[in-house]
């Protein structure tokens, strides 16, 4: 019986895990599952290489629901037993922490898409972060460096990833001072960055000879697949000048006629998401060319930035605030505050305090800068950040013996 007790909240969340399957196991499909399916060379490999593995086993889309729901609810019982053992939580804010955690699961379970396995993968790698931060030995700084790795193969998003733990590292090293530590922490941050990069030129290498899309938005898909959206959102009709190609110009023009049709520049800006607006048409319209001899994405997008440059800094302000504001404020003060305490104590706590909140701070940055502004890019950190606001207004109030 004192077992059960223990291990109540675990014991929930397999239970809720397996209903939500029972539920239905259904996968549901959206337009980037073909690329998960097909595989790209444009793509980070892992979650196509997984569904390739567990279809390949099972022969059914079923098995990857029911393996990323799975994987899902492991997640979330090992994050918070990992805040547990760390921050003295009880049953009840166990409880509280886990039916927090599985509110989006019940959104993209069963989606075919990166969000599930990256989700989950967040679960663990921030487990593993607080683990060495509370507890520096190999083992968790192995582990860490594993699920970094895993996250940066599954989506170009978490690239920030590599600043990020370099912060975290300089403040590991400032706690536990040596050459020693020194070696192992340079060692493993050296370990993530060839076998990410190997992997990586190896999934090019692997793909290469396949289909490659000469549309100016669906070839080398990245983070200038969205910086081309922005600029094009910020910029007019006098623009098409600064091009020379013929077909170019009269792409440009359509886009910027039917933009303005439909309200959707940007001198019509009337607050949240109306940048969104911009999105389907400059990509359906740029997808009826192939654009074989004209300047790729990344070359187009600098030009028109680098001459409506003020445009282009409003209208990142625009995406921070008009956004998710708080998610930027919030963690902003919580790094902020950390940091102090960080400088003044060496505090372990305020490190994960500044890890939690960089984390947030550097996903958000990545969005609005180099992507579309969607909820479910944002998961990743804004679950984790609220669990961890809850932490620390739970261990004030403790103090304060309220």
């Amino acid at each position: 019986m004192t077992k059960i007790k223990n291990n109540l909240v675990e014991i929930l969340i397999l239970i809720s895990t397996l209903l939500l399957l029972f539920y239905s196991s259904d996968v549901i499909m959206y337009s980037d599952s073909a690329r998960y399916l097909n595989g790209s060379s444009n793509n980070t490999p892992l979650y196509a290489t997984l569904v390739l593995i567990i279809q390949s086993i099972f022969e059914t889309y079923n098995s990857i629901v029911v393996f990323q729901t799975l994987f899902l609810g492991l997640g979330i019982i090992f994050f918070t037993n990992t805040l547990a053992i760390y921050f003295h939580l009880d049953i009840l804010k166990k409880l509280i922490v886990s039916i927090f955690l599985f509110l989006p699961v019940l959104k993209f379970y069963n989606n075919l898409l990166t969000e599930p396995i990256c989700y989950a993968l967040s679960l663990f790698f921030v487990s593993f972060i607080v683990k060495l931060i509370f507890k520096f030995d190999i083992r968790n700084l192995i582990w860490s460096a594993i699920f970094v790795i895993l996250l940066l193969l599954s989506r170009t998003q978490f690239l920030f990833l590599y600043p990020l733990i370099l912060l975290i590292y300089l403040g590991i090293f400032i706690i536990n001072t040596s050459k020693k530590n020194f070696i192992l922490l340079t060692i493993c941050f050296m370990s993530i960055f060839v076998i990410q990069s190997s992997l990586i030129t190896l999934n090019k290498n692997f793909h290469k000879g396949n289909y490659q899309s000469k549309n100016l938005l669906d070839s080398q898909r990245g983070i200038f697949h969205f910086i081309f959206i922005d600029a094009m959102y910020i910029s007019s009709s006098k623009d098409i000048e600064l091009f020379e190609n013929k077909e170019l110009k009269k792409t440009f023009t359509e886009i910027f006629t039917k933009m303005d049709d439909r309200n959707a520049s940007i001198k019509n800006y009337d607050g949240r998401g109306h940048f969104g607006l911009s999105f389907g048409i400059i990509r359906d319209i740029a997808n009826k060319e192939n654009f074989i001899s004209i300047p790729d994405k990344k070359e187009i997008s600098i030009k028109i930035i680098s001459m409506n440059f003020g445009k282009y800094v409003k209208l990142i302000f625009k995406k921070f605030y008009d956004s998710t504001w708080l998610f930027i404020l919030v963690p902003f003060f919580m790094f902020l505050a950390a940091s102090i305490e960080f400088y003044k104590h060496k505090s372990k706590v305020s490190l994960v305090i500044i890890f939690s909140s960089s984390f947030a701070l550097a996903n958000h940055s990545v969005i609005y800068l180099f992507g579309r502004v969607q909820p479910r890019y944002l998961i990743y950190s804004d679950f984790i950040l609220l669990i961890f606001i809850f932490m620390i207004f739970s261990i004030f109030l403790q103090k304060k013996d309220l």
